[in-house]
């Protein structure tokens, strides 16, 4: 499963590790029927949010229990995905929870429920090697076990050429160690991975043996669609003609199978041409349209008298600062609630308008509203009964930022959950009175209870415009307050045709770029793509020292171009686009075959340890220019940062410009207009 967002791939890991969890219940209740191999979920994600191996793991698991709860968050991968047990519902604790076995290299969640959940420390009759929860959140595990789900962003797809261990993803496996699971090429190359293990403690003996290759996957499916556009989607969709023919199953000689590809968006416009360019497949409609537009099966309109749905409500002050507007709206809708949550009895009845989401289209207008919510607007609530509403005090406001470390954002998470209703133990966490969230909550936060939400400005999508406001009146009827700024010409249009804008919204829905085989594209992606094909096709290239073997007029070199040519052939109907590209791939092949016939060198993918005598093959971006090997570790990384200097006139040196002056405010001049006036020519 694809997505492009890690707090959307964190809440979806948690919702489907209660599906394997049944899995693999099932399982162990009839192996002679379901097998021995144990079910499993991974979650294949960036370094910043879980570990890259089972020593960062362990490091981090040793600095949370050094801290003991002290609450500093630490920005590193973190095991610590899920904050409940995906079975029973059992609080998780990180620090005694989670375990690292350095002997079978596996890091452990276990459920606190020893005895009543099969997943707890004492569960009866289940190996050493499958205790716990079902769930693998370290890559080093996810490609020496790879499991039945996989949960993946889309960044992650630019370590197939940097990492030899991904191609066990993909079936292309040869021995497995009894104790480790399946060895890479390099795994030699380790000091945890040998031919044999001896017995240690309670692990019997282990050895390596060959294996047969495995299934690659059957299935992929890429939620939330719409956001894969720009460069972003170029790149993906460039990606993704590696990813085709890796996951391709030679069924017999002359028959291959491709894998099942399922997309779901929401809010998107000409989305055969993004499939088409994305993943070269046609487009079918699932379910096909209906008799009426009132139910297709997913969705199913009502009047608003039976469900009630979103109000929203435009505001923009002319000749008023926004930040003013915007502190007016808070106080005016946090004191509000509070006022008829007490009238009406604390009941479930006012609940969802209790805590306000702030939405922003830049962390910098984040930021300021944070410092408001902290001083002016606590202030102003303080005093709120002058103005006939409820004085209220509220807690510190919660983000939803990129800025967030991610083993913050789960328990954020569980915080919204929290209701106003009834009495608040004591020592219980508080409810969140205020969200400030950017575009991270406009895609997968599905917090049924929230019910009220301020736009700060009109987003700069129709189809973000959509999804953000989602989040709120799922189960309640929803109130939008859109804060429109005036001085900005879009926004001003925006509000004068706020009426009718909202009664066809879905008309407004941009289309959206992927062109995977533009010349940018290419320059960017291409040598990454050439090299996931090869390293991972082909058992004997895979380690890293397989670059020096590689024969660019092989077999394989003409399949990889033939392929890709074919590719963008189908994708742009265009055959000077497939003469292009190879032209394209021959001058990297002829690169490649240059430096691997260089004398005294021997050509690796990349640097490594224990490989000091290894020649790198491909570059790491470096913002010292884009070579032809350069490449890229982040599909979201592609561009280096640009220096602008602005020189004046042509032929003028900035240094003898004359310097500026500003104009003097008139006698006729507010205060304010002679703020915005002054610094004016």
């Amino acid at each position: 499963m694809h997505y492009t967002l890690r707090l959307l791939t964190i809440q979806q890991f948690q919702r489907a590790a209660a599906l394997i969890c049944a899995c693999e219940t099932i399982r162990r209740a009839d192996p002679a029927l379901w097998g021995t191999a144990p079910f499993r979920i991974g979650l294949w994600v960036g370094g910043g949010v879980t570990p890259n191996n089972t020593d960062q793991a362990s490091t981090w698991l040793k600095d949370r229990r050094k801290e003991k709860g002290r609450g500093r968050r630490s920005r590193s991968g973190s095991p610590h995905q899920l904050t409940s047990c995906p079975w029973c519902g059992t609080k998780l604790d990180a620090g005694r929870d989670i375990t690292v076995d350095t002997v079978l290299r596996r890091t452990i969640i276990t459920c606190p429920d020893a005895f009543a959940c099969p997943f707890g420390e004492g569960a009866f009759g289940v190996p050493a090697d499958e205790r716990g929860l079902p769930v693998l959140v370290v890559d080093e595990e996810i490609y020496r076990l790879p499991p039945s789900l996989v949960i993946a962003t889309v960044d992650k797809f630019a370590q197939l050429p940097w990492k030899g261990e991904t191609q066990a993803l993909f079936g292309q496996v040869s021995k497995r160690c009894t104790r480790h699971g399946y060895v890479a090429a390099d795994a030699v190359d380790s000091e945890w991975e040998r031919h044999s293990h001896p017995a240690q403690g309670n692990h019997p003996a282990a050895t390596t043996v060959d294996v047969p290759r495995v299934r690659p996957p059957d299935l992929i499916v890429q939620d939330e669609l719409h956001l894969i556009s720009g460069p972003l989607g170029s790149l993906t969709g460039l990606y993704e003609a590696a990813i085709d023919r890796l996951a391709c199953w030679d069924v017999e000689p002359g028959r291959t199978v491709r894998p099942k590809v399922i997309a779901s968006t929401a809010t998107v416009r000409r989305a055969e041409r993004q499939i088409r360019d994305l993943f070269s497949r046609r487009t079918a409609v699932f379910p096909p349209p209906g008799l009426t537009a009132d139910d297709n099966f997913f969705a199913r309109r009502r009047a608003t008298d039976v469900k009630p749905g979103r109000r929203y409500v435009g505001i923009c002050a002319q000749g008023v600062r926004t930040k003013s507007v915007a502190i007016r709206v808070y106080v005016a809708q946090l004191a509000a609630a509070e006022l008829l949550h007490q009238r009406y009895g604390r009941t479930e009845l006012t609940d969802p308008y209790m805590t306000l989401v702030g939405y922003f289209n830049s962390l910098r207008d984040l930021g300021g509203m944070r410092r408001l919510v902290e001083d002016d607007i606590s202030t102003r609530l303080i005093r709120a009964d002058r103005r006939d509403l409820a004085v209220r005090y509220i807690g510190e406001p919660a983000e939803l930022t990129s800025r967030m470390s991610s083993d913050a954002i789960p328990g954020i998470l569980e915080k919204l959950e929290l209701t106003f209703t009834g009495m608040r133990k004591k020592g219980t966490a508080r409810p969140i009175d205020v969200l400030l969230a950017t575009n991270m909550i406009a895609v997968g936060v599905d917090v049924s209870r929230l019910g009220a939400m301020v736009v700060n400005n009109q987003p700069k999508s129709t189809a973000e415009y959509i999804q953000a406001t989602s989040r709120v009146g799922r189960r309640s009827p929803g109130l939008v307050f859109t804060v429109l700024n005036w001085a900005r010409p879009r926004d001003l249009s925006h509000y004068e045709t706020f009426e009718s804008f909202h009664a066809t919204v879905y008309q407004h829905v941009e289309a959206l770029s992927v062109t995977p085989f533009a010349d940018r594209a290419l320059d960017r992606g291409l040598t990454g793509v050439l090299a996931s094909l090869v390293r991972n096709l082909k058992q004997q290239y895979n380690g890293n020292r397989g670059a020096q073997f590689f024969d660019v007029r092989g077999e394989l070199a003409d399949h990889v171009v033939r392929s890709l040519q074919r590719r963008a052939e189908d994708v742009t109907d265009v055959k000077h686009t497939g003469a292009e590209l190879v032209t394209r791939l021959k001058q990297r092949l002829d690169h490649w075959d240059l430096r691997r016939k260089a004398p005294g060198a021997v050509l690796g993918y990349s640097t490594a340890s224990r490989q000091g005598d290894l020649t790198p093959l491909l570059k790491k971006p470096d913002g010292a220019g884009w070579r032809l090997m350069t490449c890229p570790t982040s599909l979201r990384e592609v561009e280096p940062p640009v220096q602008l200097m602005f020189v004046g006139d042509v032929g003028q040196d900035p240094v003898t410009e004359p310097p500026f002056v500003p104009r003097p405010p008139s006698e006729g001049d507010t205060a304010d207009t002679a703020d915005t006036l002054w610094g004016q020519p």
